[in-house]
């Protein structure tokens, strides 16, 4: 008589107290296989790339985009009432008959009843509703032939008026136009 092959006798797993052993009605344990791949769309409650943003990075993407508003919102504004953008002026005050010994080219100041044209004296630029609009300041006064003169220049002036007055300390202004202020190379005079 031929004798059965045995097979070799593997022991059961073991298992927890109170667990019962797989039965019919249990599935069977997990194979050893590789998981399928995940599928090649993404899941339909992925977050959208602002809610991946970090606060900071939101705060300053919302004050980009405020500032924007803003700056369209202003030059919508100005381009409707028909003005452009501030622009300047430049120009001369000459006092005459003073600054007798001085070369060609020296430094000098106002003397006499002219002792507030010196430099860093103020020039203002009023609209014809006497609204101040702009300010600049005297530079360093030169002897020539004339007197002693000083040079100035204004910035930022507001545009749209009919006309402007340019006034030095408080001599009194000079009436221009819009055109004549932007074209610069005013010349004022003062004294005899």
């Amino acid at each position: 008589m031929s004798s059965p092959e045995q097979q070799p006798h593997t022991p059961p797993p073991a298992t927890a107290p109170g667990t019962s052993r797989g039965t019919a009605e249990e599935p069977a344990p997990a194979s050893a296989e590789p998981l399928p791949a995940p599928p090649d769309h993404p899941p339909a409650a992925s977050a959208s790339r602002w809610s991946r943003l970090s606060r900071g990075a939101a705060l300053a993407i919302g004050a980009g985009l405020g500032a924007a508003v803003v700056g369209a919102c202003w030059a919508g504004v100005s381009l409707a009432d028909g003005s452009e953008g501030s622009f300047s002026t430049d120009g001369t005050l000459t006092v005459t008959g003073i600054g007798a010994g001085l070369a060609s080219g020296d430094p000098c100041t106002g003397t006499d009843g002219y002792s507030d044209i010196d430099f860093g004296a103020q020039v203002s630029v009023t609209d014809a509703a006497g609204t101040l609009v702009a300010k600049g300041g005297l530079g360093l006064g030169r002897k020539t032939e004339l007197g002693c003169e000083f040079p100035f220049t204004v910035d930022d002036i507001t545009p749209g008026s009919k006309f402007y007055t340019v006034e030095v300390s408080h001599r009194g202004g000079l009436t221009q136009t819009e055109d004549e202020l932007r074209s610069g190379g005013l010349a004022f005079t003062l004294g005899d």
